[in-house]
């Protein structure tokens, strides 16, 4: 059952913006600066405070560039591996992008060697850098960058030992399920009961760990490690619905009229005391004249404390917002509804709504009665095709 509605906005294939076979993602500029200030203001000075600041300068520079090769390595031998196995996705060497990994149009037998070459490419690196500081002299650069160049592909590699969205554990588990045998409609909710399952094992895990070692940070590291599990596996689920149910419906099928009406200058706490529903979208008119709408994210962000607060003062203004056609797919609704919390609908007998909470109980409803009415299927082997 899917706990919420996760709605996000999924930007369009690299393919459809013209891009190549090789991209950059979004998101890593941030991260990048991060990683590159711990190196150069306190791994590299930490490592061998007595050297010049060129010597210094050196080694960050270095520091660097090995993690850099070490993420974009890991990318491209599994995105060549995946597009040699039909994906027409990019392989996206930095931060976030198009991720064929999960796509089950590839073949599990593909994803599963992806993602194995995956882990021996960075326990590969990690073992030729453990073997290079082992010889360096412990207060070289040479020592300080095979020592991260260790500690960045040992966390690479440790990452397929994760079972959770955003590490290559993911990806594994969902190529695993696909080889079952597993209907598209319940593949991605199957990995998250396994993913689940393995979560208190590994808080159990590193308490023990933990105790035998006297070490409380192995317990920070469960407690994160299953966090990151559990609530991952849960967002996974409901996108996974979210994605599958607008796939299947058009922009009138999940909207309900505009029923409710209120005047610009009627006071929004009026308002709030007559309204029967928590996902009610209200017009609000002037004349006859439709101003705008307002919709439950705009009713939790007012004014308290301004007992005079008018509806005309919170609305949404109808310059401000976008009308559906009924006949578009469900999907284009979304940038309003993260935008406003609400998308309105031209329908055929005046103006419809969709809301965000209302929708989610759409999603939930609809996902049970296809769980009820779809037939069970006999259990499969792997197919690893």
């Amino acid at each position: 059952m899917v706990a919420r509605m996760q709605v996000t906005a999924t930007p369009p294939p690299y393919a459809e913006q013209g891009k190549g076979p090789v991209a950059l993602g979004s998101g890593w500029l941030w991260p990048a600066a991060f990683v590159a200030m711990f190196v150069a203001l306190f791994y590299v000075p930490g490592h061998n405070p007595s050297a010049r600041g060129d010597d210094q300068l050196v080694a960050a520079i270095g520091a660097l560039y090995v993690i850099g090769l070490s993420v974009v390595g890991v990318r491209l031998v599994r995105g060549v591996i995946i597009r040699a196995g039909g994906s027409r996705e990019p392989i996206v060497l930095l931060g976030r992008g198009p991720d064929p990994l999960l796509s089950a149009a590839i073949r599990p037998r593909r994803r599963l060697a992806a993602v194995v070459a995956g882990v021996m490419v960075p326990v590969a690196a990690a073992m030729l850098a453990a073997g290079l500081a082992a010889v360096a002299g412990p207060a070289s650069n040479a020592h300080a960058i095979a020592s991260l160049a260790l500690g960045v592909n040992g966390v690479i590699a440790a990452g397929v030992l994760v079972p959770a969205p955003g590490f290559p554990g993911w990806a594994l588990l969902l190529a695993l399920v696909d080889a079952a045998g597993t209907r598209p409609d319940q593949r991605v909710r199957r990995a998250a009961r396994v993913a689940q399952s393995v979560g208190l094992p590994i808080l159990i895990g590193s308490g023990l760990v933990a105790g035998w070692f006297a070490d409380p940070m192995l317990v920070f590291l469960g407690l994160v490690l299953g966090f990151l599990i559990w609530t991952g596996s849960q967002a996974a689920t409901a996108q996974d619905a979210t994605e599958r149910f607008l796939a299947a419906h058009v922009a009138g099928a999940v909207a309900r009229p505009l029923t409710d009406h209120a005047q610009g200058d009627e006071p929004v706490g009026d308002l709030i005391a007559r309204l029967r529903t928590d996902f009610a979208v209200v017009a609000v008119e002037v004349g006859g004249g439709m101003l705008g709408a307002i919709g439950p994210r705009q009713l939790a962000a007012r004014d308290v404390g301004a007992r005079n607060e008018r509806c005309s003062d919170a609305m949404v203004p109808l310059t401000s917002l976008r009308l559906v056609g009924p006949g578009s797919p469900a999907v284009d609704l979304l940038p309003e509804i993260i935008r406003h919390g609400f998308a309105l609908v031209r329908d055929p007998d005046g103006l419809a709504f969709v809301e965000a909470t209302d929708l989610g109980r759409q999603i939930r409803l609809w996902v049970a009665l296809g769980d009820r009415l779809a037939e069970k299927s006999a259990p499969r082997g792997l197919d690893l095709r």
